[in-house]
């Protein structure tokens, strides 16, 4: 892990000054707390529009997944730029105390826990796909259509192979909603149990399988852990999601 040090950051002594103690941080923020409520704000470096959308995509897909009976921190507001901290979108929600996994290779009851959570979100169901925006809306009439345009973003080689390998995928129906980030550090557990999700920042509506593309890309001994518990199926599928996820 990086050192805690948001002191370097504009905003550090404004925050300090209306009551907020630094708590934690990750590669693209630092959190600050206050009584019962986190705030999640941006390193300068990563101040940006995209970062910004990310933060109302969380809140919208936290509400979808409370919605429907799972566990994840509640997001009580966003405040805009200059609204709490000059030049900076601000992210509040309810602290949840627990314990946070950081490591890839954590145990496996951890990585089994978090697994098993990912797959029982992807029972939520919409009509559309693709990524979800601001507004919890995915933009694409079929799963296809929405891979198409994540293919177009690849080199030509790749683009050419990928395409042809299209003739595979599923027509659904029904869209998923599907993690797209595997990061144990999204989520928060207490006495060995998994208590809940905080940081659900870019799911998308699409094939379940999906998840087991994402997480061969991102954590090889969660695949593993998928693969000895054969919850794989298409193994050529799932490779073809693997390497495509690096686009989307």
């Amino acid at each position: 892990m990086m050192e805690n040090n948001p002191c370097t950051e504009p905003y550090c002594d404004r925050l300090i000054a209306l009551g907020y103690q630094p708590c934690n941080y990750s590669e693209k923020h630092y959190l600050f707390c206050k009584d019962n409520k986190i705030i999640k704000i941006a390193r300068n470096i990563y101040n940006n529009a995209d970062t910004d959308e990310s933060y109302f995509i969380k809140k919208t897909a936290h509400e979808i997944l409370l919605c429907h009976g799972f566990t994840a921190t509640k997001v009580n507001r966003i405040y805009n730029k200059d609204e709490l901290v000059e030049n900076f979108v601000v992210l509040e929600e309810d602290k949840i105390e627990g314990q946070v996994y950081y490591r890839k290779d954590s145990d496996e009851k951890v990585l089994r826990q978090i697994l098993h959570f990912m797959q029982d979100a992807t029972k939520i169901n919409g009509t559309r796909f693709g990524m979800l925006d601001k507004f919890g809306n995915a933009l694409y009439s079929s799963w296809k259509d929405y891979l198409s345009v994540v293919i177009s973003n690849a080199n030509t080689k790749d683009r050419k192979c990928f395409l042809q390998e299209l003739r595979y995928v599923p027509n659904d129906v029904k869209s998923s909603f599907v993690f797209t980030d595997c990061n144990t550090a999204n989520f928060i557990f207490e006495s060995g149990r998994l208590k809940c999700a905080i940081d659900v920042e870019r799911p998308l509506f699409g094939d379940k399988n999906f998840i087991y593309g994402m997480i061969k890309a991102r954590n090889p001994y969660m695949f593993e852990l998928a693969v000895k518990n054969a919850y794989i199926k298409n193994m050529r599928l799932i490779d073809f999601y693997c390497r495509l996820y690096i686009f989307q």
